[in-house]
């Protein structure tokens, strides 16, 4: 069985594409930015899992979630997340069980490009210990460092195959406007490998010739991570450029790919 996946982030709308996005029987999607409400096609063809907090916190009304297509049998049960205070709607997760794989963790997520200072008043919904700064950041912690330590967390708990999805807001680069984002990028998307054992899917396929291929401006900021155990059946990485569709509006690439 091939199972058909996308990651995306919407820009707080795209509803004429999810509804065609629905139609085309995607199996997983991993989305970011998903707008407060779903268009009712989409709704009734996916099993939704998310923060659901949004009324009580309606700063986090951008959403991430992990839709899994109903007529694909896959019956996924959604992940509490150790740290989901701190990101609130930022971060999804679920727990499905994959044809040939079986259990596997399955998250999104949706890095902020924003420096964390220790005085942040973020810091005051982060339980656990403190992330690692890179050694490019000189102590500094950004967002995406938490959702890095976030992944280890579920990952620690759960002792299962996890694949990761969404936009980090890094890059291995090079990137025009800001040439050292690519090192910024390599040393986070390195540790993720090293410490997690999470290998970067589209850098093992795209790496020789051409290297990253942009989401975002002329910057790959959207990846796909998953543990060793799942290398050999993640395939067919694809960024589709403004979506393909003439609905699609938002200032990334989706990425598709499948499982096998």
């Amino acid at each position: 069985m091939t199972i058909k996946c996308i990651t995306a982030n919407l820009q707080g709308g795209q509803d004429d594409w999810l509804r065609e996005l629905a139609s085309e029987k995607i199996d997983i999607a991993f989305l970011q930015e998903a707008p407060h409400e779903l268009p009712k096609e989409f709704a009734d063809a996916y099993d939704i899992c998310m923060y659901n907090e949004t009324a009580i916190h309606p700063a986090y009304r951008c959403r991430t979630l992990i839709a899994v297509r109903r007529e694909a049998w896959l019956r996924p049960i959604p992940l509490e997340v150790p740290t989901a205070t701190y990101h609130r709607s930022y971060v999804a997760g679920a727990r499905v069980d994959l044809p040939g794989i079986g259990e596997t963790i399955l998250i999104s997520i949706h890095a902020s490009p924003r420096e964390i200072p220790k005085d942040s008043h973020y810091l005051a919904d982060w339980s656990g210990e403190s992330p690692t700064a890179r050694p490019i950041a000189k102590g500094v912690l950004w967002d995406s460092d938490y959702v890095l330590e976030t992944i280890r967390r579920v990952n620690l708990a759960n002792s299962l195959p996890m694949i990761v999805a969404g936009d980090f807001n890094e890059a291995r680069g090079p990137n025009s406007l800001k040439p050292e984002w690519g090192i910024w990028g390599k040393e986070y998307l390195e540790k993720a490998k090293s410490e997690l054992g999470l290998f970067d899917v589209t850098w093992n396929e795209w790496s020789e010739p051409s290297g990253e291929r942009a989401t975002h401006g002329d910057a790959q900021l959207d990846h796909i991570l998953a543990t060793e155990d799942l290398r050999s059946h993640l395939v067919g990485s694809t960024v589709l450029e403004n979506g393909n569709k003439n609905t699609y509006k938002s200032d990334h690439h989706p990425i598709t790919w499948s499982i096998t």
